[in-house]
């Protein structure tokens, strides 16, 4: 990885607030996302972060990494940072949403 990219992954990922959300399992029902209450076996529930960071894609294959392209699609909490600036953002349903 060139010192850019190293660069601009860093920044990208500096955005995050590491609540730890994003790595809970989420369930697609008619085009809307809800969460679901269980988190990735490699999130640290102490540290909000996960344990294989750097290998989560190879640890476990469904892991999506965020990028700016696919964060528009929704399953990020409403109040996440990397969605704040996106207009009309389709928030997911959370477990504590009301119905």
């Amino acid at each position: 990885m060139s010192k850019s990219s190293r660069s601009e992954t860093k920044k990208w990922e500096s955005v995050c607030t590491r609540c730890g959300r994003c790595c809970y399992e989420k369930i697609d029902f008619e085009g809307r996302i809800y969460y679901t209450g269980l988190s990735c076996e490699h999130l640290d529930p102490g540290t909000k972060r996960c344990k294989v960071y750097d290998q989560r894609d190879k640890q476990r294959p469904g892991c999506v990494r965020l990028t700016p392209e696919n964060i528009k699609k929704g399953f990020l909490p409403a109040d996440c940072a990397y969605v704040a600036d996106i207009e009309d953002y389709p928030a997911p349903i959370m477990p504590d949403d009301e119905d």
